[in-house]
């Protein structure tokens, strides 16, 4: 791949994702999306990679996820079937364990791309919701002791299947909110910028080549990987530990909730250790890790240098670790 064509590309992709957010800025019903501006649209590698980061950062890392469920639970399937990924289809989470979103609240949408009758891409969204059940009115309540009391819970399903949308899902999550009107009308604003998406990819295919697009999207990972592990080179190797305390879960309010991590730099790897940090809380305050990595890039990102191109090409050079049923890793049912 030449320089030039990857920045190109790069500047595509840069511009389709302003595109989509655009419009679907100017499609939303509910103030959460014209007002908040509470989402993101993204264009992703055949493996769920982010190319280039939306301006709501802290939802970039979660696509990987839950992309990658995606293709456990469909991609092993035969193409053509219902219960594969094919051309047409769009699929929706909400789910905080089966697709690693931020929230109940949060509703994710993912298209993929399809040329030579291969996926090359995916295009996605997520947003926040003005309503999706649960036991208080918007869903997100202080005093939820497990994910149940937040809302209906959509692990990844197809709510459009070979270029048809399936009414039957649409009623299912629109019955179980207390604002219909709101959320169909954010839905289909949402649905609509992802599609717009994937077409737009599956032009750049036409224009360039499938393997063009799907090379250049390699060197813009690993251009951001090398950027990354060139600022981590610089820093003195050695390890410093850093603890804080939450008041409390908002449940069990007399016990303070402690967040730990150690950081090691080495050989130009920053590993970020959380293995210290309390064991899953009670109330609502619990992290999924695709979260805690958004704050971890986010850190390094902005101590680092704010002009490095954040992708998911930057996980090569960071190493997580979580301990099970802690804070920052937590399971079932736990409330997040």
């Amino acid at each position: 791949m030449d320089a030039i064509t990857i920045q190109i590309l790069r500047n595509k992709i840069a511009s389709l994702v302003d595109e989509m957010h655009y419009h679907f800025y100017r499609s939303g019903y509910s103030t959460i999306i014209r007002e908040s501006r509470d989402f993101s649209c993204v264009i992703l590698d055949r493996d769920g990679r982010l190319i280039v980061a939306p301006p709501m950062f802290f939802h970039a890392p979660v696509y990987r996820h839950l992309v990658g469920r995606i293709l456990q639970v469909y991609g092993a399937q035969s193409p053509g079937a219902s219960s594969a990924i094919n051309e047409g289809d769009v699929f929706v989470s909400n789910h905080p364990y089966e697709g690693g979103l931020p929230h109940v609240s949060d509703m994710a949408f993912i298209a993929p791309v399809f040329a030579d009758g291969k996926i090359v891409a995916f295009s996605g969204s997520i947003a926040h919701k003005a309503d999706v059940g649960g036991a208080v009115p918007g869903s997100t309540s202080a005093n939820a002791t497990e994910m149940y009391h937040e809302g209906l819970l959509l692990p990844p399903v197809k709510i459009w299947q070979g270029g048809e949308p399936a009414p039957d899902i649409e009623r299912i999550i629109l019955t179980n909110s207390r604002q219909p009107a709101l959320m169909r009308g954010d839905i289909h604003a949402q649905i609509a910028v992802t599609q717009m998406g994937a077409a737009r990819v599956k032009e750049l295919c036409a224009r360039f080549g499938a393997a063009t697009v799907t090379d250049a999207f390699a060197a813009i990972l690993k251009g951001s990987a090398d950027e990354l592990g060139a600022a981590i080179a610089r820093l003195p190797a050695g390890e410093s530990s850093a603890e804080g305390f939450l008041d409390s879960d908002g449940v069990v309010v007399d016990k303070p909730i402690k967040l730990a991590v150690t950081i090691a730099i080495k050989d130009g790897i920053a590993r970020f250790d959380f293995s210290g940090s309390d064991p899953q809380a009670r109330g609502p305050v619990n992290l999924r890790p695709s979260m805690v990595e958004a704050c971890v890039f986010y850190a390094l990102i902005g101590s680092l240098g704010p002009s490095l191109h954040f992708n998911d090409g930057m996980r090569d050079v960071v190493r997580l670790t979580f301990a099970p049923r802690t804070i920052t890793n937590a399971d079932p049912p736990a409330p997040v």
